[in-house]
């Protein structure tokens, strides 16, 4: 083997360098000539090729991260909204919050990120600020009632005369008995 070692002494004789990586393995024989590891991380890859010598999968998701020292093994963006969930598990990988108001839709692309019902009435007020979350006109006659408390949606008084009529269309809105002797003259 041309070492200058004698056979008869030569614990490696069909081995120039004598077990280079110390390994206890001749070199003639040793799948890795110069990782006295051996390729520790068997992925076939011994210490001179292999970029990551302690990660089978050698950085799979190219973060330039080798997997033994990535927390987010799979994950290139290393867990971009620090929520302590990897992306490739993490249901909404840009939001923090996880969708906050499980209305399904990510705080990153949900409209209304703090309502789940995401304007249920669609005046373009998400309900959690909305102050008639259920009334596209948010209480148009200005009575202080929303439309589903409202009885009278177009009378601000609210039929003050009581007689079922709103005031929007009672022709005597004051007078209870609607010109009850019928002269045209209310009250």
């Amino acid at each position: 083997d041309s070492d200058v070692v004698c056979g008869n002494v030569d614990a490696c004789p069909y081995d120039a360098e004598n077990d280079a990586d110390s390994d206890g393995i001749c070199g003639d024989v040793d799948s890795c000539m110069y990782d006295a590891a051996n390729d520790a991380d068997s992925d076939d890859l011994c210490l001179l090729e292999d970029s990551c010598t302690l990660d089978a999968e050698n950085d799979a998701d190219g973060d330039m991260l080798c997997g033994n020292m990535d927390s987010c093994m799979h994950d290139a963006e290393n867990d971009i909204d620090s929520d302590s969930i990897c992306g490739d598990v993490d249901s909404c990988r840009y939001d923090a919050d996880n969708d906050f108001d499980g209305d399904l839709f990510c705080g990153d692309v949900d409209v209304c990120a703090n309502d789940a019902e995401n304007d249920a009435d669609s005046d373009t007020i998400c309900g959690d600020v909305d102050s008639c979350p259920y009334d596209a006109a948010n209480d148009e006659d200005s009575d202080g009632l929303c439309l589903l408390e409202d009885s009278c949606a177009l009378d601000t008084d609210n039929d003050v005369d009581s007689d079922l009529l709103c005031g929007n269309i009672d022709s005597c809105a004051n007078d209870a008995e609607n010109d009850i002797d019928g002269d045209s003259t209310c009250g």
